[in-house]
């Protein structure tokens, strides 16, 4: 029988990610609630699945030494606390996830999959191609996004489902000039900027403010940086629009995908 690392790598990516939702859910669900007390058991539970899925995995590939410094750092995670949190330079974090990432996107690298953030990324383009088609439902608003705003209101509040930890406007350590982010989701160290295109003048316009946000955008807190551009009709074909991306020179921690309000089209 074949071991499926792809399968593994993507199910502890999948336990890491619910810890990080579990968790700030725990921080920022209880705003304005005068009860400081919550569960932390969902935390933990994915915080040790996720523990236990990369130990076996390690055994599975005969990684010994590594096994034993995972074993290791698990039984002192159980001591300290699965749910144990540090302070980041802005918000707190699982402090465990971290150390659990780093040796996964280890066994990753060297079967040739890129690092667990780069396959989160896939999951969210995912998530946001799908969009499209509740942000133009009619019955569900009553019209389709009319302007920029629309698409990030209608587009975040989705993202929030699968992203607990999602910010609106986050701040950066280190501002950049001409330059605020729409969307942030920290578990993942990802900004999200959306673009509204309706001519293809407009699209060229877009295409410049990717080249200037891409060229100032340098900061350890965040590691990607995606660009969501909504064209209200087919503004250009899907190659078009590749091909003024490559013309960007984005480099492996930039993206960028287009939406179009035609569903008929595709997306």
């Amino acid at each position: 029988m074949t071991l499926d690392v792809k399968g593994a790598i993507a199910s502890i990516e999948r336990c890491l990610r619910e810890a990080s939702n579990s968790f700030a859910e725990d921080c920022y669900g209880r705003s304005g609630s005068d009860d400081d007390t919550f569960d932390e058991s969902a935390t933990e539970y994915y915080v040790e699945r996720s523990f236990v899925e990369l130990l076996i995995l390690l055994e599975s590939l005969q990684l010994t030494e590594t096994w034993r410094q995972v074993a290791e750092m698990f039984e002192l995670a159980k001591k300290e606390g699965l749910g144990k949190s540090k302070m980041g330079p802005d918000e707190p974090y699982l402090f465990w996830n971290d150390k659990i990432r780093m040796f996964a996107d280890g066994v990753a690298g060297i079967h040739g999959l890129g690092d667990t953030a780069v396959s989160e990324i896939r999951d969210l383009k995912s998530v946001i191609r799908r969009s499209v088609y509740a942000i133009c439902d009619t019955a569900i608003f009553s019209k389709p996004p009319a302007k920029e705003a629309d698409v990030h209101d209608r587009v975040e509040a989705i993202l929030k489902c699968h992203f607990a930890d999602l910010k609106r406007k986050p701040a950066l350590t280190k501002p950049i000039k001409n330059f605020e982010p729409d969307t942030g989701i920290p578990s993942i160290k990802t900004l999200i900027e959306f673009k509204f295109v309706t001519t293809k003048l407009e699209a060229k316009r877009v295409v410049d403010e990717i080249l200037a946000d891409t060229s100032g955008y340098r900061t350890p807190q965040w590691k990607n940086l995606l660009f969501v551009i909504y064209e209200t009709r087919r503004v250009m074909p899907e190659e078009d629009w590749t091909a003024l991306f490559r013309e960007c020179e984005l480099g492996s921690n930039y993206d960028a995908i287009v939406l179009s309000g035609d569903a008929k089209l595709g997306v």
